[in-house]
C-alpha cells in the first residue's frame, strides 16, 4: 500500500472468493479478500520461521491495512487482445474509490 493507493497484478484467469462468492475488481470484498490472502500468506510465513525481507514488507503492508481508516483509492488497468497472442497497443484505466479494509 502506498499511501492510500494499492497495487494490484493478475493474470486474466484469476478470480478471487468472498465466502465462497466471485468477487468483482473494484469492489470493497474483492480488495478485503485480497488483503485476507495477504494475511494467511504472513502468517504461514511466519509460522515457518521466514524471516526474510519480502515477508517484513508484507508484515509492514498489513499493518499500514489496520492503521489505516480512510477510503483507499483502486486503479483497475485492462489489455486486451488483438488476434492470437498480441496486445493492443492501448489500455483501459477505471478508478474506484472503496471503503475500509478491516484485519
Amino acid at each position: 500500500m502506498y499511501g492510500n493507493k494499492l497495487p494490484d497484478a493478475k493474470s486474466l484467469r484469476a478470480a478471487l472468493q468472498d465466502k465462497g462468492k466471485r468477487v468483482e475488481q473494484g469492489s470493497t470484498s474483492y480488495v478485503q479478500s485480497v488483503v485476507e490472502n495477504m494475511q494467511r500468506e504472513y502468517n504461514k510465513a511466519i509460522g515457518a520461521g521466514n524471516n526474510s525481507a519480502e515477508i517484513k514488507a508484507l508484515g509492514n503492508t498489513l499493518e499500514a491495512f489496520k492503521n489505516y481508516s480512510g477510503k483507499i483509492e483502486f486503479r483497475k488497468v485492462q489489455q486486451g487482445f488483438q488476434t492470437g497472442s498480441s496486445l493492443k497497443p492501448t489500455f483501459d484505466v477505471t478508478n474506484y474509490t472503496i471503503g475500509s479494509i478491516k484485519l
